[in-house]
């Protein structure tokens, strides 16, 4: 009976011993997002209060904040967590949460990014049910799954493919492909189909420099070639104007 009560003892430590040793090593682990290229004028802070140059190459933590100077861009591989993001011109932006963990079965990622002034663009690929991503404004909260997007500050919202939950106002909101969220009316509405497909091919040729890799000449002056779609927030205001006018 001694012996039977020790086996007992040592297999239930041992289960115990297991146990912890799984819930360890199925922690989320730190992502990082590389810069793929740079255009014009951009730095970043790590959190310590300095701020750095970007350069190509930098790697960038969670905590990490970045701004771009007018006419100048920047092109994030988040790999695990995204894999693209593009921070157009006079732009801020904070690398909130950045984790992933491998269940053995699929990689569940946590993404959070805090868009504090100007626009963002995004490719999301497809994500485990338990996933999170999320583009904070100081309007709401966007939450993304295996989605394109070009996302404003100001709260605005336009799909190119997927689907966006926004939270805004006490009100959620389901942005699908093709469609845009207006924080002034707190609405969803038809996107400019030429804007729709202007910001799409954007999407797309950044996805291939950063995915791949291309090597990208960085331009140190502010005068950079201009983002093609910077125009964003004018073209939707316009096409909301002319819909107006139409109804």
């Amino acid at each position: 009976m001694k012996q039977v009560g020790l086996f007992s003892k040592f297999l239930s430590c041992a289960v115990a011993l297991g146990s912890l040793w799984f819930a360890d090593s199925a922690q989320a682990a730190p992502g990082r997002a590389v810069v793929r290229a740079v255009r014009g004028s951009a730095d970043f802070s790590d959190g310590s209060g300095s701020w750095k140059k970007m350069r190509v190459g930098s790697l960038l933590r969670q905590g990490a904040v970045i701004r771009t100077a007018p006419e100048s861009s920047v092109d994030l591989f988040l790999d695990m967590n995204g894999p693209v993001v593009r921070v157009t011109e006079s732009t801020q932006v904070g690398l909130d949460r950045l984790t992933f963990e491998e269940t053995g079965v699929e990689t569940v990622i946590d993404t959070g990014i805090d868009l504090k002034e100007g626009r963002i663009l995004g490719n999301v690929k497809k994500m485990a049910q338990a996933s999170k991503y999320e583009v904070k404004t100081p309007n709401g909260v966007a939450g993304i799954r295996g989605t394109e997007y070009d996302i404003s500050a100001s709260g605005k919202v336009l799909v190119i493919s997927g689907s966006v939950v926004v939270l805004s106002g006490g009100q959620t909101f389901v942005v699908n492909a093709g469609e845009m969220f207006d924080p002034t009316s707190k609405s969803v509405k038809k996107g400019d189909p030429q804007l729709i497909i202007d910001v799409g091919q954007t999407i797309a040729d950044v996805t291939k420099v950063v995915v791949d890799g291309t090597p990208t000449v960085v331009v140190d002056s502010p005068k950079a070639p201009q983002d093609p779609t910077k125009t964003s927030d004018e073209a939707v205001d316009n096409y909301r104007n002319s819909e107006s006018g139409n109804g």
